[in-house]
């Protein structure tokens, strides 16, 4: 993302490119930009949950070299 944070799955199988499109869809749907470090965790899981039928927990993280991660953990069914 434009405001350094990466977007990590773990543990979700989703393709990059889906990701790429449903993040991109998100931004615009919700209205909430590039700043990653706006978004509403509960919104984007809510969201991500309805495309991809997976339910997941979403965690804001400081990577090893200190960027930020905006991580989605799959939940176990």
């Amino acid at each position: 993302m434009p405001d350094g944070t990466e977007i990590v799955g773990v543990g979700v199988q989703v393709d990059t490119e889906r990701l790429r499109e449903f993040v991109m869809r998100f931004m615009g749907a919700q209205g909430a930009g590039w700043n990653a470090t706006q978004w509403s965790e509960t919104l984007f899981g809510s969201a991500f949950e309805e495309r991809f039928g997976v339910k997941v927990q979403i965690h804001r993280e400081s990577g090893a070299d200190g960027h930020r991660l905006f991580a989605i953990r799959a939940l176990p069914s």
